[in-house]
């Protein structure tokens, strides 16, 4: 049976938006209609339908960290994102002795699998990203040192076995030991290369492109400043369209008015991660709006993904449905996904979020049910 949705502005996850209603059947979007005609689920004025959000780099949610509580954050980290329109968010491993990685990694997994079993409650954990241990030790930021590790084969065969299939994502630094080899047997497994924590300048940046490399973890954080005489390895990643940028839209690891200069350079190739950091320990704490350790070192952020899209429109002076990409399509598209889920478009996954006039979460629908927010009828709740 269909179900039919609006009329509402649609943020279509492209930039582009129309007016109209979204039919449903199966799970899947079978039609974008026109305004005029009946509907299942009125919404009101003012209303907005995009893709459901999806966050490629996150090390948890509420107070539940994937490192320390591994597979048990998975189920509050899809209820946590459901409330904040994410249908889809990727896990991510923090650096930690290389054999607790791998457990937290694979005890993180089956938790998935059991909650997709299970049936639609939240967002979906859709894998793992791996934030080390292959990281430059000059750029580890709170990464500790005795944990990172040269790059090869052989370890990255063992983190990829350790997600059975579902490694989407490596952050590593492409000039360290080993980082070639390692990079050959995760490309050979479809694992998506992001350079991150890294000291590569122009030059290294551009080969790491060559060789594989397509994303850049936390821009412009964890890897030398974009110096106009000796260019780092952002610029690289400026340039080469091949490639997509991940930006942490707080306002506090990247300043506004670079969040806009990024927009304005880099475009539909900007996709929206939080880097999420719940407290590791007693000793972390939020200060100046990002999470800290007890040095001060940032460790992580406190970010949502849905004010992540706020702040972008804000930031980069951008409407609504050019934001909402960089937490839909472009995200989408970075693991791999971009034929399945990001877009409101016929054929796509029903997973979908609901925005209010002030463009805040009314709701979210995962595979055709909805995760948050609504219930039968027209009548919008607060879950």
């Amino acid at each position: 049976m269909s179900i039919k949705l609006g009329p509402a502005s649609i943020a279509v996850g492209d930039g582009t938006s129309c007016y109209g209603r979204v039919e449903i059947d199966n799970g899947r979007i079978r039609a974008i209609l026109p305004a005029d005609g009946p509907t299942d689920h009125p919404l009101p004025p003012g209303y907005s339908i995009a893709p459901g959000l999806i966050d490629v780099h996150t090390n948890g949610a509420g107070d539940a960290l994937f490192n320390r509580d591994q597979g048990n954050a998975v189920a509050i980290a899809a209820s946590e994102y459901a409330r904040m329109g994410a249908t889809g968010f990727v896990a991510s491993i923090m650096t930690a002795p290389f054999e607790s990685m791998l457990h937290a990694a694979s005890e993180v997994v089956e938790a998935a699998h059991g909650l997709e079993e299970d049936g639609p409650r939240g967002a979906r954990c859709l894998g793992v990203h791996f934030e080390g241990p292959f990281l430059n030790p000059k750029f580890r930021g709170v990464h500790r040192q005795e944990w990172l590790l040269p790059a090869n084969a052989a370890r990255a065969k063992d983190m990829i076995d350790a997600c059975k299939g579902a490694c989407l994502l490596v952050t590593m630094a492409p000039e360290i030991e080993g980082a070639a080899d390692a990079m050959r047997v995760f490309l050979d497994h479809g694992v998506v290369c992001s350079a991150g924590h890294t000291g590569a300048r122009y030059r290294e940046g551009m080969l790491a492109i060559g060789l594989g490399f397509r994303s850049l973890t936390h821009a412009f954080n964890g890897m030398p400043p974009l110096i106009h005489r000796d260019p780092s390895i952002l610029a690289a990643f400026i340039q080469d369209r091949r490639t997509l940028v991940q930006l942490i839209a707080d306002g506090y690891h990247v300043s506004p008015v670079m969040v806009d200069i990024l927009y304005r350079t880099v475009g539909d190739r900007v996709v929206l991660a939080t880097d999420n950091m719940p407290p590791a320990d007693a000793t972390y704490h939020i200060e100046g709006g990002v999470m800290r350790s007890a040095d001060g070192t940032i460790a992580g952020s406190a970010l949502r993904i849905d004010q992540a899209v706020r702040n972008y429109m804000s930031y980069a002076e951008i409407s609504f449905a050019q934001a909402v990409m960089g937490a839909t399509h472009a995200p989408a598209k970075l693991i791999g996904a971009e034929a399945e889920m990001g877009r409101v478009a016929p054929g796509m996954r029903a997973d979908l979020s609901f925005w209010d006039e002030d463009y805040q979460i009314a709701g979210t629908m995962l595979g055709g049910e909805f995760v948050h927010g609504f219930h039968e009828g027209s009548t919008i709740l607060a879950s």
